[in-house]
């Protein structure tokens, strides 16, 4: 690989990692990598709330929408190789890689020298070091569990997320895989 640093924006859902990644991009120069494993499925842009082409601002993204909603699994190692190549990609055009995404497995899979995928979670293993193949600076963003909640709960109805599961549940008649992976998917399936 040819990068040898790395921007990595990490953190739960909702707390606008996105936009700081191209507040950061902005600043200095560089593309935003994205390693939200729902944001590389086509499709149910407002429940994994993509990043719009006009809110991106002019900075490349990349391994947005990669991926066709029916297939049924994004394993790791595509991840990895698709990864690798927008990075080198990146890092052959002088710029920096700014990855973002709340899929610590695929965080971590890219970060370390040896990927271990008997590591459920390991950013929070205690004692846990990892052996990293670049010079990161890593920013995990925390929110206040509370105001998280109540942003979010507003937030989704306000954008229309109810509308845009029912017209995917009215188009698609197959509810397997793809999206349907996902735990709030599952849920929506249930009822």
């Amino acid at each position: 690989m040819l990068a040898n640093r790395l921007v990595v924006i990490m953190g739960a859902i909702g707390i606008e990692k996105t936009k700081l990644s191209i507040d950061v991009a902005k600043v200095i120069g560089d593309e935003v990598l994205n390693v939200d494993k729902m944001q590389a499925y086509a499709g149910f842009d407002i429940a994994t709330n993509k990043v719009s082409f006009l809110s991106r601002c002019g900075i490349p993204h990349h391994l947005l929408v990669v991926i066709p909603f029916t297939v049924d699994d994004f394993p790791i190692s595509l991840f990895l190789s698709l990864a690798t190549m927008a990075v080198n990609c990146i890092v052959r055009r002088g710029r920096m890689p700014i990855v973002v995404g709340g899929s610590n497995s695929l965080i971590h899979g890219l970060l370390v020298d040896y990927f271990d995928s008997s590591l459920v979670k390991p950013f929070v293993i205690a004692d846990y070091c990892m052996s990293l193949s670049f010079q990161s600076c890593i920013i995990w963003i925390h929110p206040n569990e509370v105001i998280l909640n109540e942003y979010l709960n507003c937030h989704v109805i306000e954008i229309g997320l109810v509308e845009e599961v029912k017209e995917y549940f009215d188009a698609h008649n197959n509810y397997v895989g793809g999206h349907w992976s996902s735990k709030g998917n599952r849920r929506i399936r249930a009822r």
